[in-house]
């Protein structure tokens, strides 16, 4: 088992999973300087391990997070502009990291979310959220537009109509309604979210890694790419995956009848 502890969250490593949890609870989870460095380096640290085949994204605290760091940004006006994007430039690496590496990203949402956290959820392979819980971008309250792959992670959930209304009303969706919007992937009890966030990721952790993250690099790169050059992106992939051990044992299992035992590699 490995532990990392950072300023504003924790990572263990254990079984094939890293289990982040943020731990600025008595501030709301917010997004800020160190909370933004911690993510980027975070993602730089989990990309870059094999023993990694899931991430299992939490929070402790009343809310999943209150999203931006509002009296950060007060503190000094004159200097905002240069304090976005440098938050920005760290939890934007981050969330790009997360989006392509191999293991699938599971976030497990037990309070309400605002701001960037909305997207930092969405940017999420597979999004369970309590009953009751609560979304809200809150961006155009603000006079601001969507950061933290917003415009990316809620249109591809959503759909880009209703990305937009979202964003551009600052509506409020419960957990109910964020499901049927495509913005959640499943809605489960609060007492059952623990035990359900932790099984979807044990599962996936012992499933095909490197197929999982060929699906997400795939999937991404159908949004911008034309027919043909998406088409080779799946050949391209699908035979680098050919050759790994998990497709061979696939395959054996599937001919012998048996549950295949992925080792991510």
């Amino acid at each position: 088992m490995t532990e990392l502890t950072m300023e504003t969250l924790t990572c263990r490593i254990e079984s094939g999973i890293a289990r982040v949890t943020l731990t600025q609870a008595e501030r709301g989870n917010p997004f800020d300087g160190p909370f933004c460095r911690d993510m980027c380096d975070l993602s730089v640290e989990l990309s870059c391990r094999d023993d990694v085949r899931a991430v299992l994204l939490t929070a402790e605290g009343r809310f999943f997070s209150v999203g931006g760091d509002i009296r950060s940004f007060l503190k000094d006006l004159s200097q905002l502009p240069r304090v976005v994007k440098s938050w920005t430039a760290d939890v934007h690496m981050a969330i790009t990291r997360f989006q392509r590496m191999n293991a699938p990203v599971v976030c497990a949402v037990h309070g309400d979310v605002a701001g960037g956290a909305v997207s930092l959820a969405a940017m999420s392979d597979i999004l369970i959220a309590a009953e009751g819980v609560k979304f809200n971008a809150a961006f155009s309250m603000i006079g601001f537009c969507a950061d933290s792959g917003s415009t990316v992670s809620l249109t591809n959930r959503m759909g880009f109509s209703r990305a937009k209304r979202f964003l551009m009303l600052s509506e409020v969706l419960e957990a109910k309604d964020a499901l049927a919007t495509g913005l959640v992937d499943f809605v489960v009890q609060g007492a059952e979210l623990t035990a359900t966030a932790d099984a979807m990721a044990a599962k996936l952790a012992a499933g095909p890694t490197l197929a999982y993250g060929a699906i997400k690099r795939t999937i991404l790169s159908a949004r911008s790419e034309p027919l043909e050059a998406q088409l080779e992106h799946e050949a391209q992939a699908l035979a680098q995956l050919a050759s790994t051990e998990d497709a061979r044992e696939g395959l054996t299992a599937f001919s012998q009848r048996r549950k295949p035992e992925f080792k991510g590699r």
